[in-house]
């Protein structure tokens, strides 16, 4: 085993990311000149863009290697090496890594894969490898990549057919960080396709060591970086990932996500992908959203939304002009305006007195049909289409432009209009190529301007709205604490023993964070029940208190009007009979309250979630709450506008606003209980795992706790 040369500390992940992405010297372990093998495609990709560092292949078993000397060993080499490629099997990285760390080595990139994403004994070596790393100071890529470029320095290291068709290492504006590296190659082939770039494109796989957020710091200084793409499946720090979107966000730097692990079964392929832990999605997409960063379904819609957001304009508004070359299509394209949450453009009465020099009066509206205007007076200027372009975006109700180009005469002509426009226009136009092969010539005019040929309308939509979204994002404001509702809190927490705690003890804790409850006590005989009704005022509501049953109503645990001594003492019996039916349950009472009424049911929660912290939960409540599935997920921190914002923006809000002559609730008050809940759920952090009140019963401006649980942790 070779001496390791220790250093006198590891470079920072930053320092690291400078310096895998600006080499002065690579080596290149498992060099070939077998181009089959990732050594020699590598090397022979590394070469191809006439990248003018200096560059040593390393193999024993070769004293020459694509025309360059070989090295036996990384040590042999003589000379300070930044990076090292690692293309050897498996079970010779150990002997690799222990090389390279004699040899002073900052970086290295391992390709290799069957590690932590293939089971134990993976994970184990894996984990021996980064000790080595640990310990002379080396900072690892991967592994189980496919590597990473910097167009802009011609230096490429990433193993793709993209790379290995195209002649140049097109520069572009893009960083593109990925933890796939077959989605990286196939999202770099149809930014090629798009006639852009990437300034950086990076894989990460495993992210045993360096990860995404380590380039995402890099992309947000980078002057190359005008917009961030990222596919993600895990992140390590969710605190430190959500600093930088917010970073990025203030360096003016849309961020761009397609996170994979969005459903149940698409987690289990993320864990046997990568290794990633890849978390609830609505936690993740309720975090980044508030950070301000942007989500994308799909990840070639992601290359197509990033070059657009590079090349466009910006659209004024969510009003989009349709127009397209045929009816049907533009009649589509105005449905699907409508559900992609944008709106359907019309055009005011000066616009269509513009227009009518132009075309008929039946012609000056929108959805715009060109097939519709007569071929003649279409002719009859070539700057027509220019012109009726011009006219409709420039209408004030107007904040985008779509072009549906279907099979048509003039497609190159609209092609060639559409670039101009988004030239002279303070307004885009986004170009959907409807026609196929048909339209090539006129899909080559926009890649050749360096414009966006969207491949579908549900595409160019999903851009604009979530350009227009990223322009329009208000960052949160910061949510006064209350000093004194934090003392009781804490003297409440004190007293309350690890694990799920009964209604009485989360009311108690609720109360203290200054949330209205419903008032009551628990009785553990049928007198002592009677004794609080009677102090509380019939009628009144009785609940099983068990800490083996969470939801009562599912065991007939729950009785409403309880309205004399006679029936709460027959109904305290009932309580102590229906704890029977779960197996195992012991009955501690009854929780006798007042009984409140409500012209609607809300649900408020909270939620401790390991990797982004304090979560905030709220939507309608009552009985089919996880039927409806009609909540909405915040942070904790969320101000009182995102709080607002997030109630108006549930299905069933109209059964809080007055639907069909019910009272509307204050909202206000609404949003005041779900601020005081995120106060609760902040200041507790990981201590309160989750609290659920529901109903929380609303009547005009008057909000009060009917029933709640809540699990708590012992934790500091």
């Amino acid at each position: 085993m070779m001496e390791v040369t220790l250093q006198a500390s590891p470079i920072s992940s930053l320092q690291a990311v400078q310096t895998a992405l600006n080499p002065r010297a690579i080596a290149i372990l498992g060099a070939s000149d077998d181009l089959v093998k990732w050594g020699g495609s590598m090397l022979n990709l590394l070469r191809k863009f006439h990248w003018d560092g200096a560059i040593y292949p390393v193999n024993p078993r070769a004293t020459m290697v694509q025309g360059l000397k070989s090295y036996p060993s990384v040590s042999a080499i003589g000379q300070a090496v930044d990076v090292a490629l690692i293309a050897v099997p498996q079970e010779r990285t150990e002997a690799a890594f222990e090389d390279c760390a004699a040899a002073g080595v900052k970086v290295i990139l391992m390709v290799t894969s069957q590690f932590a994403e293939s089971g134990p004994e993976g994970a184990l070596l894996q984990e021996r490898l980064l000790a080595i790393a640990g310990r002379a100071g080396m900072r690892v890529i991967g592994p189980n990549c496919m590597g990473y470029f910097h167009s802009h320095a011609n230096m490429n290291l990433l193993n793709s057919q993209a790379l290995m068709r195209n002649e140049v290492l097109v520069k572009g504006e893009i960083a593109l960080i990925s933890q796939s590296g077959a989605l990286a190659g196939a999202m770099l082939s149809r930014a090629y396709d798009l006639g852009t770039g990437f300034s950086i494109c990076v894989s990460l796989g495993n992210q045993a060591d360096l990860e995404v957020s380590d380039f995402l710091e890099y992309a947000i200084n980078d002057e190359h970086s005008k917009v961030i793409a990222l596919y993600v499946e895990g992140i390590r720090d969710g605190a430190r990932f959500l600093t930088l979107l917010s970073q990025a966000r203030a360096a003016g730097k849309p961020v761009l996500i397609v996170k994979a692990g969005r459903t149940a079964l698409g987690q289990i392929a993320v864990q046997s992908h990568t290794a990633s832990l890849a978390g609830e999605y609505r936690v993740f997409e309720s975090v980044v959203k508030a950070a301000g960063a942007v989500l994308v379904d799909d990840f070639l819609e992601l290359v197509a939304q990033a070059a657009a957001w590079t090349r466009l304009p910006a659209p004024s508004g969510p009003q989009v002009a349709v127009m397209s070359g045929s009816g049907g299509g533009g009649a589509v394209a105005s449905d699907l305006v409508g559900e992609t949450g944008l709106q359907a453009a019309t055009l005011g009465p000066e616009t269509i007195q513009s227009l009518l020099p132009l075309m008929p009066e039946s012609g000056a509206r929108l959805p715009f049909d060109l097939g519709a205007i007569p071929g003649p007076m279409r002719a009859s200027d070539p700057q027509w289409l220019r012109k009726v372009m011009d006219t409709m975006l420039t209408d004030p109700d107007v904040g985008a432009g779509l072009f549906l180009m279907t099979t048509m005469p003039e497609m190159v002509q609209a092609a060639d209009t559409v670039v101009e426009i988004n030239r002279g226009n303070r307004k885009p136009m986004a170009f959907v190529n409807a026609a196929g092969s048909a339209g090539a010539e006129a899909g080559a005019r926009l890649k050749e301007a360096g414009l966006v040929n969207f491949a579908n309308i549900k595409e160019a939509l999903g851009y604009l709205r979530n350009r227009l979204a990223w322009q329009t994002w208000v960052p949160p404001e910061v949510v006064p604490a209350d000093t004194t509702s934090a003392a009781a809190i804490e003297k409440v927490a004190a007293t309350l023993a690890p694990g799920l705690i009964t209604e009485h003890e989360t009311k108690r804790l609720l109360a203290a964070a200054g949330i209205p409850v419903t008032h009551g006590d628990v009785a553990v005989s049928a007198d002592q029940a009677i004794q609080i009704a009677g102090s509380i005022g019939y009628p009144v509501v009785m609940k099983l208190v068990s800490a083996q049953i969470s939801h009562k109503s599912d065991v007939g645990g729950v009785v409403l009007g309880v309205a004399d001594d006679a029936s709460v003492r027959r109904h305290f019996q009932a309580l102590q009979e229906a704890t029977n039916k779960v197996p195992g349950a012991v009955f501690e009472g009854a929780l006798v309250q007042q009984q409140a009424r409500a012209d609607a049911e809300v649900l408020v929660g909270t939620k401790w979630d390991a990797q982004f912290g304090p979560m905030l939960m709220i939507g309608i409540g009552g009985t089919l709450v996880e039927l409806l599935q009609d909540t909405a997920l915040l942070p904790a921190k969320a101000d009182a506008n995102a709080i607002r914002h997030a109630i108006k923006g549930l299905r069933l809000f109209p059964l809080l606003d007055g639907y069909r002559g019910k009272p509307k609730v204050k909202l206000e008050a609404v949003v005041d209980v779900a601020l005081r809940f995120g106060r609760l759920a902040t200041q507790l952090g990981e201590r309160l795992a989750e609290c659920e009140a529901n109903p929380v019963m609303v009547s005009g401006d008057q909000v009060i706790v009917a029933d709640a649980r809540a699990v708590v942790w012992n934790a500091p």
